[in-house]
Parts: C-alpha cells; sequence; structure tokens
C-alpha cells in the first residue's frame, strides 16, 4: 500500500475578498460568509453552526483543513454538510464533498448519514458531480454552546471541530495547554517528514500563554517537549520561537489567526506553491485548534528542514485547552465522555512523496466514564483513584449499546497531575484491551503517554497523546450530557 502526500497549504487561499458561494453549497452553509477583518463580537443564537476543522488523515479526496456545517433541529434531527476550499479539480471557491442528515441519540451523540457524494467530474475545472448516496456510520460530539466539537466521517480520521465565530479578545494572557495531532509515525524514527510525526524529535504536548490586542494575537513563552516515554532530549529538535505574533481577520473558515501573518492571494486555486501557515481557530469557551499547514513546501531557516508552521503542533496541528486555575482531577475522573480514540498508524520513510504504511490508521468512537462500572473492566486494568474506564462500541455501531456506553476495552490512568501545572498529566499510562476493535496483538497491554485535561463552559474535556512503539495515538473525549 502506498501513501502519497498532497500539497496542502490552504491558509493562504483562506482570505478572499468576496464570498464565494455555490448554489450547492448555499443550502447547507447557512453562517461563515466573512465580512469585515476586524474583531467581532459573537451573537449566533442559531441551530446552525459552521466549525473549522484541520486536516487530520485519511481524506484521500482533499488534505486540506474543512469547513463542517451542523444544523440542529428542534426534533433531535438536523442536517451537516463537508466542505473544501482548495477543490481537486484546480476551480476557485468553496465545493461541498458530502451532506447528509444527522440523529441526536443517546447522551447528545449525533449519528451522521451521509446522503450526497460530491466527487470530480473528471474535466479540469469542470467542477464537482453529485453522487446520491446512504452511508451510516459517521458520528459527531458537538459542545452543549455550539463553541466546538468532535467529528469522524466514515473512512475518515477524527478530527476536532472548533467555532471560530470571533478573533480571541483576552483581557490578560491566557495561559493554554496542548497536544500535537499525529499522523503517521516514521518507522526508523530518524527523520520526519511533510506531516509524519516522530515521537523522538517532534512536538508531542506543550503550553503558551496567549496575549491579544485588536486583531493581533501573540503566543508568548512557548514550550514544546516531546513524549517522556520515548527518550530523546525532551525538547523537540525544531522548537518554535518563545514568541511569536499572528494576524486574526474573517477568513472561509471563520475568524482565523495565521501565523505568520494574514494575507491574501487573489488567485486560490488548487496546486499554488505557498510557504507554509498555520491556522488557529479559538472558540468562545475557549477550545483551540489548529491546523500547521503540513505542505511539501519547506520553511524557510529552518534546519532540520520542517514542512509546517511549528507554532503550536508538529504532525498535522494542535488541539488546546486553558490551563485550569486549580487541580480538577477529581471533576475529570468522576464524569462521563463520549469522543474517539485514534490510531494514527505507521509508514517506512523511502522516500518523500511516497511512503509504504505498515500499520494502518484506525478511528473509533469511544465512551467513557461507566455509570455502572462492568466487572469485565477489571480485565483491561485495575482500578485507581486516577482512571477512566471506556473503549469503542462493537462495529463501531453505538445501536449496539442499549446505555449509550460502549465496551469496556480501553482504560485511562491520569496518574499524578504535574507540579504547578493544574490539568497537565505527563505521566498518564493508557491501557488497551485484548478485544479493542485496533489491537492487533491478540492481548491486553498498556503505554506511557500524556493527557491534558480542562473546562470548556463548565464541561470537563481530555486530550491525550501516545506511541505504543508501533504507531502514536490519540484520544479525545468531550463531558456528555
Amino acid at each position: 500500500m502506498q501513501h502519497t502526500e498532497l500539497a496542502s497549504n490552504l491558509f493562504p487561499r483562506l482570505v478572499t475578498k468576496a464570498c464565494l458561494l455555490s448554489g450547492v453549497l448555499m443550502a447547507f452553509l447557512i453562517a461563515g460568509c466573512g465580512g469585515s477583518t476586524t474583531t467581532k463580537t459573537s451573537t449566533a443564537t442559531s441551530s446552525t453552526q459552521t466549525y473549522f476543522a484541520p486536516y487530520v488523515n485519511g481524506a484521500a479526496d482533499i488534505q486540506d483543513p474543512l469547513l463542517y456545517t451542523v444544523s440542529n433541529g428542534a426534533d433531535s434531527t438536523g442536517t451537516f454538510s463537508r466542505t473544501t476550499y482548495n477543490p481537486a479539480d484546480g476551480e476557485v471557491g468553496p465545493q461541498v464533498l458530502s451532506a447528509g442528515t444527522l440523529k441526536v441519540g443517546e447522551r447528545g451523540l449525533r449519528s451522521l448519514e451521509i446522503t450526497a457524494i460530491y466527487t470530480p467530474s473528471g474535466n479540469n475545472g469542470g467542477g464537482y458531480v453529485s453522487t446520491s448516496a446512504s452511508e451510516a456510520g459517521s458520528f459527531a460530539v458537538e459542545l452543549a454552546d455550539q463553541a466546538g466539537g468532535l467529528v469522524q466521517m466514515v473512512g475518515q480520521a477524527v478530527q476536532p471541530l472548533v467555532a471560530a465565530k470571533e478573533c480571541p479578545n483576552f483581557t490578560s494572557k491566557q495561559t493554554y495547554q496542548f497536544v500535537t495531532i499525529p499522523r503517521y509515525a516514521a518507522q526508523d524514527l530518524t527523520i520526519s517528514q511533510n506531516s509524519l510525526w516522530n515521537p523522538t524529535t517532534d512536538t508531542a504536548y506543550g503550553s503558551a500563554d496567549i496575549v491579544t490586542s485588536g486583531s493581533t494575537v501573540t503566543f508568548q513563552n512557548i514550550h514544546q517537549y516531546t513524549l517522556p516515554s520515548v527518550g530523546g532530549t525532551g525538547a523537540p529538535a525544531q522548537p518554535s520561537a518563545s514568541s511569536v505574533t499572528g494576524a486574526c481577520g474573517s477568513t472561509t473558515l471563520g475568524y482565523i489567526t495565521g501565523v505568520p501573518g494574514q494575507y491574501v492571494v487573489e488567485n486560490p486555486g488548487a496546486g499554488d506553491a505557498f510557504s507554509s501557515q498555520a491556522a488557529i481557530g479559538i472558540g468562545s469557551t475557549g477550545l483551540l485548534v489548529e491546523d500547521n499547514g503540513s505542505t511539501n513546501g519547506t520553511m524557510t531557516g529552518t534546519s532540520p528542514t520542517l514542512h509546517y508552521e511549528n507554532v503550536l503542533g508538529a504532525g498535522t496541528g494542535a488541539v488546546g485547552l486553558p490551563k485550569p486555575s486549580s487541580d480538577i482531577t477529581s471533576a475529570v475522573v468522576g464524569a462521563q465522555y463520549l469522543g474517539f480514540i485514534y490510531g494514527a498508524g505507521e509508514v517506512s520513510t523511502d522516500g518523500v512523496h511516497g511512503s509504504t504504511v505498515l500499520v494502518p490508521w484506525s478511528s473509533h468512537l469511544a465512551s467513557f466514564g461507566f455509570s455502572t462500572v462492568p466487572s469485565s473492566c477489571s480485565s483491561v486494568a485495575a482500578s485507581t483513584g486516577t482512571l477512566i474506564y471506556g473503549g469503542d462500541f462493537t462495529n463501531n455501531d453505538p445501536t449496539t449499546s442499549s446505555n449509550g456506553f460502549g465496551n469496556c476495552d480501553f482504560a485511562i490512568d491520569f496518574g499524578t497531575q504535574d507540579a504547578s501545572n493544574n490539568g497537565l498529566y505527563s505521566q498518564a499510562t493508557v491501557w488497551i484491551g485484548s478485544n479493542y476493535a485496533a489491537n492487533t496483538t491478540g492481548k491486553a497491554y498498556s503505554f506511557k503517554a500524556v493527557a491534558i485535561a480542562g473546562q470548556l463552559n463548565g464541561k470537563n474535556a481530555i486530550f491525550v497523546i501516545g506511541y505504543d512503539s508501533t504507531q502514536p495515538w490519540a484520544i479525545y473525549l468531550l463531558q456528555s450530557n
């Protein structure tokens, strides 16, 4: 199996002088057409919300940030669409890739059914054509106030979502903690090409102070670390500068902060060569999502050479949370969650443009924090005071569960919170049960990981990154209702 990287830096294509909406897109994209480039106040009261999502993995049709539009009806049903601004056929402007309906189930889980898929016509510049479809198996978890969430389309990896409805406006500096969104690991762990992630030399987690002044967003005191469990120096081989300044303004994906700088291109067509640039969205409740502009180009002045803007995460970007003001471990361990478990896979590094996949990536809907802990959980790991049990759903199908909870074949033990770093657990342990769908070993095992936890509008969020000697793992959980 061969994997081919596509040039994927979209951010220079994000800022446009006009909002280009096709007739197809208008049916789904009710919000998200940018106006002024100045800071604005969010007044969204509609049940329709647009979300910026970084590229993660699995999207063979497009390898750029995406825009999701979700409309929730009063009867627990709704619609969604998935849009790119870098169409594969070379056309300029937005293009819906897929659309369909949603149904809200137990604990707020949104089950998505694709009813239309749009693919290139085959003629360069000939637009996309619609194919009717009926494809289940996609899921989303939204924050209650539509400030963000998580989505996993069938055949795609989980993507974090953020509603970047305004530029961040902090009255004082806000400290964030973040984890990298990993992509394939390099087999020999000696190089990191494009968006491959090397756990020994590349950023796994870190922190930054964010200061805002109008459209200027400054990331100060940036600290980046590799995974403690894999050796190395503990610092990335090519760290970010300790202070980086970005510009926030209205773009096709919302009010996004670009690093370095915000700029306009008059002809944002596919295939154009641009330098790497990070696109960062921050939601009204504090959720931070970064796409680091992974590309086949290179960042000037970097040694070793980088193929992405390294302001925060490596891989394909980062997700972050405001640092809690106090220890929230007890609240985190005592809550219930919905989310996704993502195994990023591993490739051999036999070339820049093509690599052989050794361990395929996987992405599964998951629940954690059983209301009544099943006896089968003890076969995964022994209970501690800082452990939560969870796991996937049989056949990735939540209807196989009678209570909204999946299998008990996974566990996260946060361990001791790092001193002076509320919400950071750099010595966490992840346990994978023998029956977990992506466990090919046939036996239970564990590995060390790093977890961050925080609160978004009073609800807990947990983000985890780790490496089990064969592939990277990421876990994204949001407290369920």
